[in-house]
Order: C-alpha cells, then structure tokens, then sequence
C-alpha cells in the first residue's frame, strides 16, 4: 500500500499554511474526513496547521477507507494546483511536478489528465461504495474478500465462488452483530441471510402489499444469497470434492460474485441510510 510519508504529509502542510480555514474545512468535509481533538503544537502554532492536525487525527490510515478519503483530499488539492499559473517568480509547473513526484516516490499513482491520486495496491471494492463500507466499525474481513474477488475471478474462478459466499457470510455477520444481534457458529448462510434482512426490515414480509414487485425483488435476493451458497458448495474449493468440477469458468464465477455485489450492497447501504425504515422501527417503543 502506498504510505502517507513526512514527506507526502508536508506537501500538505505547506499548501494549507496559505489557505484560509473555511477552505481547509471544505476541503476536508467535502472528502468525508471529521475534525478531530485538538492538537496543539508549540514548535508549530499555526491556526491552520492546527486545523489539518485535527483532521488527520480523525483518521486511522491503516484502514483502506481512512485512506482513501485522505487519497480524496490530495487530489483535490492536485487538481488545484495544476490549474494554477505561472507569475511573480512562482514556477507553477514546477511546483505541481514536484507534488506528483513526491506522491508518485511514496507508491502512490497520478492520473496525468486527471490528476486524481490514487494507491494501486489498495484493496478493491468491486462496485461496493465507500458509504456502504464505512457503516461497519470494522470492515476487513470484507475488504479482504473483495480483494480476493479482484485476484482471483478471471485465474481461479472456483476460488472467487467459495470467496463469493464468504463475502455474503461476513456481511451477514456484520449486519447483525451492528444491530446488536447474536449468532452461533452453527448459523447457515441461509439462515444469517434471511435473519440479516429481517433486522434492516427487508424481509419480503415487511413491505407493504402496495409495492409487490419490491416484495418480490427482496424476495429474489434471498434466492440469490442462497444460489450462491449451493453453487459454492458444489464447485468450492473448501470441500473435499472426489472430482475437480472443470466446467466452471469465469464467466460463472462473475455471475455468482455479481449476485453476491447486489446483496450485500444493499444490506451495507440500508446500515448506514440515516433514513432506512428500520432506524424508525429499532425506537418505536
């Protein structure tokens, strides 16, 4: 992974030493990063120096998503500096060229049209929003599925199904230990699936009968998850199979890994809608 090194993180002091502080708050709130604590600093008092400390104290930048909206920030600014002009002795070029060959010596990529930042080895989240992600405390064991799925779908398509039903299992479990519920180690997908759902109020049974193509599309997900989990069990490679299913192929596996995406993308974006019919129901007495 690339790294946010003393010296990446200076070309971002000294680029915010001259922006003013409603500045520095939009830009830090546009790429979803909180101010943090306070972090005085004697050797180094300066108000909006102190504000950028703040911000990067909210971050943890060991976690990928912590990461990324801190990418988010440094191109952003990027993106500024290379609209900026060349006058009164300041060499514009120069100083976006040095940006990018700092961040580019600290692994990280610059898009040359662009100039969007951004960590090639970071993990991917195959069409899962960064907002579905950050509604769990603790998102790796899914973040290292979905990287798996990004490896292995075209060169081991058996190994991106049994991932696939992983995936689903994982979110399954973080959905229900965020809304405070207990499950054993015994639980079948199927029933994690189906118990998941029911606690965001998805549950076929919980829409009402005015909308029944939503009843049966919710329906249909339950079907999905469970679709993968039988064609996981019998092409997987966590099972001790008498034969190699050699039929499989990718194509199968980015049909089993798509239906998987469309499940827990729901179930991860209907955690964090502020407004999702079940925060409505988890206070009503």
């Amino acid at each position: 992974m690339a790294r946010f090194t003393p010296k990446v993180l200076r070309l971002l002091s000294d680029e915010l030493t001259g922006t003013v502080l409603r500045e520095i708050d939009a830009l830090f709130s546009d790429n979803d990063v909180p101010l943090g604590p306070p972090q005085p600093d004697e050797n180094d008092p300066g108000e909006r120096r102190e504000r950028m400390r703040c911000y990067l104290a909210s971050l943890n930048l060991d976690n990928p998503l912590d990461h990324a909206k801190l990418m988010g920030v440094y191109s952003d600014l990027l993106q500024e500096i290379a609209r900026r002009k060349s006058q009164y002795g300041f060499d514009a070029d120069a100083y976006r060229d040095r940006w990018i060959q700092t961040l580019k010596a600290a692994g990280f990529e610059v898009d040359p049209w662009s100039y969007g930042v951004s960590d090639p080895t970071r993990p991917t989240t195959l069409g899962l929003t960064t907002d579905a992600l950050t509604s769990l405390t603790d998102p790796s064991a899914i973040l290292d599925h979905l990287t798996r799925l990004g490896d292995t779908v075209e060169t081991d398509p058996r190994l991106a199904v049994s991932t696939a039903k992983a995936l689903i299992e994982s979110t399954a479990k973080s959905v229900l230990t965020a809304r405070g519920l207990t499950y054993t180690k015994s639980d079948k997908v199927p029933a994690l699936v189906n118990r998941a759902q029911q606690s965001l109020a998805l549950s076929a049974k919980g829409v009402s009968e005015e909308v029944p193509a939503l009843r049966q599309i919710l329906q249909s997900l339950v079907t999905l998850a469970q679709g993968v989990t039988e064609v996981r069990n019998q092409v997987g490679v966590d099972h001790g199979a008498e034969s190699v299913p050699t039929w499989v192929r990718p194509r199968h596996a980015r049909l089993v890994v798509g239906a998987a995406q469309v499940w827990c993308q729901l179930m991860l974006e209907t955690l964090a809608d502020p407004d999702a019919p079940w925060r409505k129901k988890a206070t009503e007495p």
